[in-house]
Parts: structure tokens; sequence; C-alpha cells
């Protein structure tokens, strides 16, 4: 496989992945909510947790290089991640247009 067809591959992976987790909850929202009285402590928690391992897997996906780009974060992190923020929004009733509950 080419630089380029790897380069192109690895664009495409890093867009389905922040794609598929701002269906459910926009990243920075969350980190806003997370750093004020928005959400109730334990809800506060799991939102920076959950930012934080996006952050930390967008991150690692932008690094790597073409080389070792197929596996330089593996697809089950990465489903993790997206099914940890489907059961946030879903357990705590964390809406796009609203926030938390609203």
């Amino acid at each position: 496989m080419s630089e380029e067809s790897i380069t192109q591959a690895r664009y495409e992976r890093i867009g389905r992945f922040i794609y598929a987790f701002q269906r459910h909850a926009d990243p920075e929202r969350l980190r806003a909510a997370a750093a004020t009285a928005e959400l109730a402590p334990d809800l506060a928690e799991r939102a920076a947790s959950l930012v934080r391992r996006y952050d930390e897997a967008l991150e690692a996906l932008q690094r790597n290089s073409p080389q070792a780009m197929p596996d330089s974060v593996e697809d089950d992190q990465l489903n993790a991640i997206l099914a940890d923020a489907e059961a946030f929004v879903r357990e705590s009733g964390w809406t796009q247009e609203d926030g938390p509950g609203q």
C-alpha cells in the first residue's frame, strides 16, 4: 500500500471516529459541562473521563506514522469509547441541543 493511500485511510479513520463520537455528544460541550456545575459530580467525572479518552485516542490516531497506522489505535479501543459515549448519553439524559437531562 502506498504512503498516499495509507495517509488517506488514516484521515478517513480519524474522520469516522470523530463523526461517530459527535453523533452522541459534542466533546467541547462535554468538556465544558464537566468543568462546571452543569453536571452532577458522578456524571461530571464520567464526562471528563470520556473526553480524556476521546482526546487520547484522537491524539494517538493523529501522531502515529503512516507505517504504524493500521494498529496505532485498536478498533476495539475506539469502539469501547463510542459505546461508553452512547451509554453516557442514554444514562445521563444528555442531548445534543440542551446538554444533560434537558
